[in-house]
Parts: structure tokens; sequence; C-alpha cells
């Protein structure tokens, strides 16, 4: 079963992040967000708020090209309180497109909407 309410938001974080909309990216995640992503060699990278919207504005400043928008939702789901989505993507992060695995958790932010505040992300191989 798959829950709009949560993949809406991650469409939206998708949206703003690909298009490098940093406004939009501050109400959709959380300030205590960590990102773990691990690459194809098994070495984990970490990020948190600061270094992930320094990432995106980054790229905005350098005028990079938009990034891959597609996105294939394998899972999302409200528990506890806690939202899940699991999602494919083909995205190029430095190194070629590729294909990623991400796991998103939301939590309800003061304002009623879903903010995103762990992402867990998996590459698993060139896109093809």
């Amino acid at each position: 079963m798959i829950n709009n309410h949560l993949t809406d938001t991650v469409r939206r974080l998708i949206d703003s992040g690909c298009h490098y909309r940093l406004e939009a990216l501050e109400k959709l995640y959380a300030p205590d967000l960590q990102i773990v992503i691990v690459q194809e060699n098994g070495e984990a990278a970490t990020f948190d708020y600061q270094q992930n919207m320094a990432f995106f504005c980054q790229l905005r400043d350098n005028n990079a090209p938009p990034l891959n928008t597609a996105v294939q939702f394998n899972y999302a789901a409200e528990h506890n309180g806690i939202g899940y989505v699991t999602a494919t993507r083909r995205m190029d992060l430095g190194a070629g497109e590729k294909k990623i695995v991400f796991t998103l958790m939301l939590r309800p932010a003061e304002n009623g909407q879903w903010q995103i505040f762990r992402e867990h992300a998996v590459v698993v191989g060139d896109a093809v």
C-alpha cells in the first residue's frame, strides 16, 4: 500500500532539490536531518542538515543543470506517527548517473506538514 500524503511530500522534496529551491527544502527537511549514503564500494558518507543545504546551494550557485526527478515509489506507509518511504531513483551525484534506493523517515512538523528527518540511501549500480 502506498500512502499518497507521504509520497506527495517526497515528490515536493525531489522537485525542490532537483531544481535547487532552497526555501522549499528548508521547510521540507527537519533541522536535525541526518543522511547516510552507502556507496557502491560499501563506504558510508554522512551529512547533516547544514551540509545537505550547502550541497544544494553550491549546485544552484554553479548553475548546475537540474537533477533527474524520476522516481519509483516502492513503499510508503505510516507507523506510530512516523512516515516511511522507500523510493528508487536515477541520479548523478558526481560519479555518473547511478541507481539509488532511498529510504526516508518523516514526521509531522509544527505546521502539521510532513518533514524529512532521516534519509538513508544505497547506491546499487549504474543507471540503465
